[in-house]
């Protein structure tokens, strides 16, 4: 029998999410269950998942008519599907949590394989029959976990990864443009590469024509190959993994980049940036998130301020700059100010950027509009 799970009197607007002190009755529900949800008036909001672990109650995953989970979740997939499709890449995010009504759940895809990330322990419960349904739509045949991110440790969920439907190489080759990049969903970070900069990495081409390029935080090599196959003279990296910078090599050969000016440096950036002598035609600066939490703004601030002006500081007159932001924390009018502050003052090239559209989102979910990025042009006061 479905359980009900029951609201409060006083709640405001329902989203994707209902957190624990919301719920008046959870109707006995154990982590996994399918569950109807009601407002305390006993009028049906929809169904979902029960998850119960930490701050949250329930997933909603669609509303009104009542049908089995699994049918909803299929529905969900193919309408996410729909739209990805529509850009014919090899590489993508297919499910972006509540964008896509599937809460707490993200599933890439590299080829024929997916890679699923579950935030729930709801979820983990529908794993093989979120990849049975990818498999049985022709979307991806085999299907890999990588339960390892940092908010199931925070709510004390198992860590793992592994093979779920079907069993293939950990190693894949993906192509965006003319640049091929080898991912390794196992290791690499996220899923194994950064999709959600898929456009900025593109747009490069546009500033990249004999220029001497610094690419910061390299990972793989993303942005300076886009830059090196659109006509820039020099790449120099900057990354201190020496994994990142092992796959870097590799992309570069991949790419037949490997006999161009290319200068790979393991360092930290702050430590290269500061000993650095050169000037620069065009600098990428793609760092982790800086601010991990909203007690950390305003320090964070201020190490993306440092950091920008240290970088900016590299680029010559003329020259192009790609700046990013990937913390949540920093809101858009505070990146655009500390891009205001910066001496002298730059030309903005354009609109603020943001992820891909395969990373889309909806007015009501801020969290997922966490990237943040710009191109801009060092010109003299």
């Amino acid at each position: 029998m479905v359980k009900i799970v029951r609201l409060k009197k006083r709640v405001g607007k329902i989203r994707s999410t209902i957190y624990s002190k919301w719920v008046f009755d959870d109707g006995g529900a154990e982590p996994g269950d399918e569950v109807i949800i009601e407002t305390y008036n006993r009028e049906t909001i929809g169904i979902g998942i029960y998850d119960g672990v930490g701050a949250i109650s329930v997933r909603i995953l669609s509303r009104g008519r009542i049908r089995p989970v699994r049918e909803i979740l299929e529905d969900n997939i193919l309408k996410a599907y729909h739209l990805r499709r529509k850009f014919g890449w090899d590489s993508y995010r297919l499910v972006y949590s509540d964008a896509d009504d599937l809460p707490g759940l993200i599933i890439d895809v590299y080829g024929d394989t997916a890679v699923i990330q579950s935030g729930s322990i709801g979820f983990d419960k529908y794993l093989h029959t979120l990849a049975e349904i990818l498999d049985k739509h022709g979307i991806a045949s085999k299907s890999y976990v990588r339960n390892d991110q940092r908010s199931r440790r925070e709510v004390g969920l198992e860590i793992w990864r592994d093979w779920i439907h079907g069993r293939g190489d950990e190693e894949i080759i993906i192509s965006e443009g003319r640049a091929r990049y080898k991912v390794n969903i196992e290791l690499g970070h996220k899923t194994g590469f950064f999709l959600d900069q898929r456009i900025n990495r593109l747009e490069i081409k546009n500033y990249s024509m004999k220029s001497r390029v610094l690419d910061l935080y390299s990972y793989t090599g993303g942005f300076g190959i886009q830059a090196l196959l659109h006509g820039a003279e020099k790449a120099v990296f900057v990354e201190k993994d020496p994994q990142a910078i092992e796959y870097l090599e590799e992309n570069l050969k991949l790419n037949n980049l490997q006999n161009r000016h290319i200068e790979i440096i393991e360092d930290d950036v702050y430590q290269f940036l500061d000993r650095d002598d050169e000037r620069y035609g065009l600098i990428t600066v793609d760092p982790n998130a800086l601010i991990q939490s909203r007690d950390e703004i305003r320090i964070g601030v201020e190490r993306y301020q440092n950091l920008y002006s240290k970088a900016y500081d590299k680029l010559e007159y003329g020259g192009i700059a790609f700046l990013s932001s990937c913390s949540y924390f920093l809101k858009p009018d505070k990146f655009l100010e500390v891009i205001s502050n910066l001496n002298p003052r730059p030309q903005l090239l354009g609109r603020l950027r943001g992820a891909s559209p395969d990373h889309p989102y909806k007015p009501d979910t801020p969290e997922l509009q966490y990237l943040k990025a710009i191109y801009i042009r060092k010109t003299r006061d």
